[in-house]
């Protein structure tokens, strides 16, 4: 108590003695979790504690880096032309061991991003789908190294499994943000393109019976594409996709069933330009749906940063105050003076007003156009009304003339 008397008749030193006080409760408050008290507590809670702290930071900062993501991308880049050259036999024979290395240096490229991002955080690595399903290509891609391929079969069954390294080009989704946006637009549209499939399905088989029964006769009809129920249903996806279908119908008409035109009309009709299409505008509405949450997403995320820029100005504005005020101790002018020195050109004006959110700045420049074109409506409308005034000048001038040139005359003739 007798040394915070001391500090109150101090003068600065009391106000100084506040705001480091203030300061530390504040600082106790809201970061215990970092101090020796919030990592007891954390502890005692189950909590888990990083103990590596500064391995931890210097692995999430280079994982969350652009340069990261870019030098991943380019990988997988590679990796992609290097699986195109080894489609080439002689390249691959000639280069077996180049390729060899290769494929094991792209190999050590992705496990080491996938160690690095599952060490820096699990449980988040986990929970995203596109990275579950890059670790199940790295997974994959790993069987054919320690895999034996003498038996004849297990060759061929390598050379299934290595066909799926050209999976590894799928992991440019989890980079693109646009592609992850037509990916979740594509699994969205499942449930309204399974009706739609469905509805056609019921469709074909209506019309394969019927064209089992009209055209699939062994001795008068077209067993080959109507026989039976499978060639029914093959030939009515070929006229569903309008591939082919007058080769089909001309092989009908050679048999003298000119009546199947009228079948293959109405099943084109419906299944083609009604169902099919129908497919197919499912499928672009929801991209579209998903298209514009993108770009709403994108927007909030640019707010958000450029929020958490303006709270950082402040901040810092207010730690410059703060520390002017305890340095300070002379009188409030030089207080002024002093940080008007420690300001920057460079700093941004964060204002709370309604003149500086978005929204405003995107309504009123809307309202400029307006008014632009309204003005410019305006000018139009005055030239006309002036053109249409100097011709009724123009008019009255002229009939003046006369009517005095025809008095004038009348006098002469007087």
């Amino acid at each position: 108590m007798e040394q915070n008397a001391d500090v109150k008749e101090s003068g600065s030193g009391y106000f100084r003695f506040i705001i480091q006080k203030g300061a530390s409760q504040i600082a106790l408050r809201r970061f215990s979790d970092w101090d020796a008290v919030g990592r007891a507590a954390a502890t005692a809670a189950g909590l888990n504690v990083r103990k590596d702290t500064e391995f931890y930071d210097y692995i999430a900062n280079i994982t969350e880096k652009t340069l990261f993501d870019g030098m991943i991308m380019v990988t997988i880049i590679l990796n992609a032309l290097f699986m195109a050259l080894e489609t080439d036999y002689d390249m691959k024979y000639k280069l077996f061991g180049f390729f060899a290395i290769a494929d094991e240096f792209f190999m050590a490229i992705y496990t080491m991003e996938f160690l690095m991002k599952v060490y820096v955080n699990p449980g988040v690595y986990w929970k995203n789908g596109y990275n579950v399903f890059d670790a199940i290509i790295l997974v994959i891609s790993f069987v054919p190294m320690f895999a034996d391929g003498g038996d004849s079969s297990a060759m061929g069954t390598m050379r299934i499994v290595r066909a799926f390294r050209s999976l590894r080009v799928l992991k440019t989704v989890s980079f693109i943000r646009g592609l992850q946006a037509l990916v979740v637009a594509l699994f969205k549209t499942m449930k309204s393109v399974v009706y739609v499939l469905g509805l056609m399905f019921l469709l074909m088989f209506i019309f394969a019976i019927i064209g089992y029964y009209y055209f699939g006769d062994p001795n008068t009809g077209d067993p080959e594409n109507w026989g039976d129920l499978g060639c029914a249903l093959f030939t009515l996806f070929s006229l569903v996709t309008v591939d082919g279908w007058t080769d089909l119908q001309q092989n009908l008409d050679d048999l003298g069933m000119n009546s199947s035109r009228i079948f293959t009309i109405v099943f084109i009709l419906i299944g083609y330009f009604i169902f099919f299409n129908m497919f197919i505008g499912v499928v672009i509405m929801e991209i579209q749906h998903a298209t514009k949450r993108f770009e709403n997403e994108v927007q909030s995320e640019r707010e958000a940063s450029l929020t958490q820029k303006k709270h950082a100005i402040i901040q810092r504005q207010k730690n410059e105050i703060r520390n002017l005020i305890q340095s300070q101790t002379g009188n409030f002018t030089k207080l002024v003076q002093q940080f008007n020195k420690s300001l920057r050109h460079t700093d941004y004006t964060v204002m709370e007003d309604l003149c500086t959110s978005m929204s405003f700045i995107d309504i009123y420049l809307t309202t400029l156009d307006h008014q632009d074109t309204t003005v410019n409506k305006l000018q139009q409308l005055y030239s006309e009304a002036v053109l249409i005034l100097s011709d009724l000048l123009e008019e009255d001038l002229i009939e003046m003339e006369q009517k005095a040139l025809r008095e004038r005359k009348i006098k002469m003739r007087a």
